[in-house]
């Protein structure tokens, strides 16, 4: 497995994570501000998403690398 492919499974897995932590901890204000949604949460807390997702993520990227690298998998497939 090349570093381009260990980027690649890392990106797809650090997008799943992120997209499945957008949601969590999320408060729509009850007083809406004019010419914003009403569904317009009022603090989204991005940074911390993105730092927790980009180290979770690691994990199984890492994982990954390691069986593809290992061919624990191969006796399986032939």
């Amino acid at each position: 497995m090349s570093l381009i492919s260990y980027t690649v499974v890392f990106l797809i897995i650090w997008m799943i994570l992120f997209f499945i932590s957008l949601p969590i901890g999320v408060n729509v204000s009850e007083y809406h501000e004019e010419g914003f949604a009403n569904s317009a949460p009022d603090k989204t807390n991005l940074k911390i998403k993105v730092f927790v997702s980009f180290i979770i993520s690691f994990i199984p990227a890492t994982l990954i690398y390691w069986v593809v690298e290992k061919e624990l998998l191969i006796k399986y497939f032939l």
